[in-house]
């Protein structure tokens, strides 16, 4: 359903409304946009329950709300609000640096940031149901979402083009730390296995970058 759509940041139930009337796909729920959260300096969490279940109420297309990396008691607490998708962002400060959450054990879908092939495949093998281009979250700078874009589709060309034996596939899924069948269909396909959207990316570069959806 958000295939082809546009995901708007609102902060209150009003922008959420308005969003839906201008034709968005779905509202990502925020207690404030990037740009603020940036400049803060502060340790950013999930937003209130309570906001977001206004902004639920509000609406009725799907909404998101952002957990930060690796914490998934913050995602225990929004699956049993019951938002649509759960957003494990980089935006926020992460809980842990080296591990995110087992997504596997969640039953609403989670979105993702991912800069590269190897990050994108590592969320998916974790349960991510779409990925998020990332960009440079709260800058505006639609160069780096478009940066990451390409480097996405450059590795899957690059590996489709070099990538011929078996040990070839298992030497490339072992530095990638992906299992060898999930970059095979990746590769088979020439995109990612779920949807792909832009996250800071203007939406003049979704034809032209083969995206699937625009985060703005």
């Amino acid at each position: 359903m958000l295939k082809g759509g546009v995901i708007m940041d609102v902060v209150t139930p009003e922008q959420a409304i308005i969003a839906e009337r201008a034709g968005a796909c779905a509202v990502m729920a925020l207690e404030c946009i990037p740009a603020d959260m940036r400049k803060s300096g502060k340790v950013c969490r999930m937003s209130d329950p309570h906001m977001i279940k206004e902004i639920m109420a509000a609406v009725s297309i799907p909404v998101m709300a952002k957990v930060r990396i690796g914490h998934f008691v913050e995602a225990q607490i929004l699956e049993a609000l019951q938002v649509d998708y759960i957003d494990e962002s980089e935006v926020l400060t992460p809980a842990d640096w080296v591990h995110h959450i087992e997504k596997n054990n969640f039953k609403i879908p989670f979105v993702c940031g991912a800069k590269d092939l190897g990050e994108a495949l590592r969320r998916i093998n974790e349960g991510a149901a779409m990925i998020r281009t990332k960009g440079e979250a709260g800058t505006g700078d639609v160069s780096e979402a478009v940066k990451h874009i390409n480097k996405i589709r450059g590795e899957i060309q690059q590996y489709k083009e070099t990538l011929k034996e078996e040990s070839d596939f298992e030497a490339k899924a072992a530095e990638l730390r992906v299992p060898v069948e999930l970059l095979k269909t990746t590769l088979a396909n020439g995109k990612l296995p779920v949807v792909n959207f832009a996250a800071g990316g203007g939406c003049y570069s979704r034809r032209r970058c083969f995206i699937d959806a625009i985060g703005l």
